[in-house]
C-alpha cells in the first residue's frame, strides 16, 4: 500500500509521492488552511495596523457576509472591534511575567492578547506559571 503523508494544516492524509504531496502542498485549499494556521499566532498590534490601513467592505457591512472570506481585501472588522483591539495593543498583558519575552505558540487566552500555551490537535493546554485552581480562569479560544 505505501507510506501515507498527513497534513496538519488540512488534516487529511494521502498516498506519498513527489506528484501527490507537490500537488497538494500548491492546493488552495491547503495554502488557505496553512495561512489560518499561523493567523492564529499573529501579534494584535500587526492585526490592528493591518486592518487600519485596509478600507471597510461595502458587502461586509450590509449583509454581514462577504463572498471572499479571509481572502477578502477589505476589513471586515467593525469599529467596536477596532476599539476591543487597540485596547488590546495599548494594555499589557498581565499573565505574562516576561512580556518582552517571545510568548510560547498556541491559542489565544481571551484574557490576553498572546498566545500562552503549546496547541495539541486545536486545544489550549495551561501555560506553566498557572496552577491547577487557577485553570478555571483561563478561556481558551480557537480563533
Amino acid at each position: 500500500m505505501g507510506k501515507r503523508y498527513f497534513c496538519d494544516y488540512c488534516d487529511r492524509s494521502f498516498q506519498d509521492n513527489l506528484h501527490n504531496r507537490k500537488k497538494h502542498l500548491n492546493g488552495v485549499q491547503h495554502l488557505r488552511a496553512k495561512r489560518a494556521w499561523y493567523d492564529l499566532f499573529r501579534d494584535a498590534a500587526a492585526i490592528l495596523q493591518e486592518e487600519q490601513s485596509k478600507k471597510p467592505c461595502r458587502k461586509f457591512l450590509q449583509t454581514g457576509q462577504c463572498d471572499f472570506g479571509s481572502n477578502c481585501r477589505f476589513s471586515h472588522m467593525t469599529e467596536q472591534d477596532l476599539e476591543k483591539l487597540s485596547a488590546q495593543v495599548q494594555v499589557p498583558c498581565l499573565r505574562n511575567p516576561h512580556p518582552s519575552s517571545t510568548p510560547p505558540a498556541g491559542p489565544l487566552c481571551r484574557s490576553c492578547p498572546r498566545p500562552c500555551g503549546p496547541p495539541h490537535r486545536g486545544v489550549g493546554q495551561c501555560p506553566p506559571a498557572c496552577s491547577g485552581a487557577e485553570a478555571a480562569c483561563w478561556d481558551w479560544t480557537s480563533s
